[in-house]
């Protein structure tokens, strides 16, 4: 299914947000089943197109998937230019997953009181860590907008927001625990 066609918009490797919302919104009110000549059929279809395209990675892998589906195959690798990020999180991960381990046995405050600094410094880490897998998807973001057309750069540009939403979220909640 060409989810471009259900919202009637040309096929892109990158959407306005804001004008896909609008369009979304005004079909959907065209076509819900509540609607006068709404159809329940086209607005599941409109609803599963709005979900396959909303978020920038979806919308370049449905493109990538109707034009260039051979550039796939080369999407699920981590670009070479994260790996330095990938040891970082992954070397972030095991020292809060060893204070962790001592946070939960210390019984005492007077021994919660002597971690508070340690914690206080993976914070810190987790900060800089997050700021900069937002940084680099707005890279990412900023380079698919501008001037990625080659369907071996928009595989790498996949491969990348994919990885960086896949670190996105467990940080966020390691950054409430913290």
């Amino acid at each position: 299914m060409d989810h471009f066609a259900v919202l009637g918009i040309p096929r892109a490797a990158w959407v306005d947000a804001g004008k896909l919302k609008s369009r979304f919104h005004k079909l959907s009110a065209e076509r819900h089943p509540d609607a006068s000549g709404g159809d329940n059929a086209a607005f599941t279809e409109l609803n599963a197109a709005w979900q396959a395209l909303r978020e920038p990675a979806g919308c370049l892998r449905h493109f990538l998937e109707l034009e260039h589906p051979d550039a796939l195959a080369s999407a699920g690798q981590t670009p070479a230019e994260l790996a330095d990020l990938f040891m970082d999180i992954a070397a972030f991960r095991q020292a809060a997953q060893k204070f962790a381990a001592k946070y939960s046995t210390a019984t005492s405050p007077l021994t919660k009181a002597v971690l508070e600094a340690e914690r206080v410094g993976l914070r810190t880490r987790l900060v800089a860590l997050t700021a900069n897998i937002e940084a680099r998807t707005e890279q990412s973001l900023a380079t698919l907008r501008s001037d990625a057309t080659l369907p071996s750069q928009l595989a790498t540009l996949l491969a990348s927001l994919v990885f960086l939403a896949k670190w996105s979220t467990p940080l966020a909640e390691l950054r409430l625990w913290l």
